[in-house]
């Protein structure tokens, strides 16, 4: 499987909406972004513990240095297409930013596209 070296999150968005790389490639492009709304989720006193725990889980993915967690993560983006560290980079830049909203809705539209 030949993968497209991707660079920022448009060009994630794009190759995802447009379908133009290797399906393999959009299918772990696709794992990254999920994580990143599971990551961003925001939180709320009604919700289940599972969704909670899912939210962490994912945090912890995202941003896990050592274990197996962490090398999970790289497979995953080298997989994609995409650098590890630009994504973890992006996530914490995002969350700390007012930018969350706009992108959790951005990655959405993409992700519930059906054709």
């Amino acid at each position: 499987m030949k993968t497209q070296n991707l660079k920022n999150l448009e060009e994630y968005l794009q190759v995802v909406e447009q379908k133009s790389a290797p399906k393999e490639q959009i299918l772990f492009l696709s794992v990254v972004l999920q994580a990143f709304l599971d990551a961003s989720k925001p939180s709320s006193n009604q919700e289940p513990p599972e969704e909670a725990l899912a939210r962490e889980q994912a945090q912890a993915w995202f941003f896990a240095s050592i274990g197996v967690t962490a090398e999970d993560f790289h497979t995953v983006c080298d997989l994609a297409g995409v650098d590890a560290e630009y994504v973890r980079s992006f996530a914490v830049k995002v969350f700390k930013t007012k930018e969350i909203n706009y992108v959790r809705k951005r990655i959405n539209s993409v992700l519930s596209n059906k054709d």
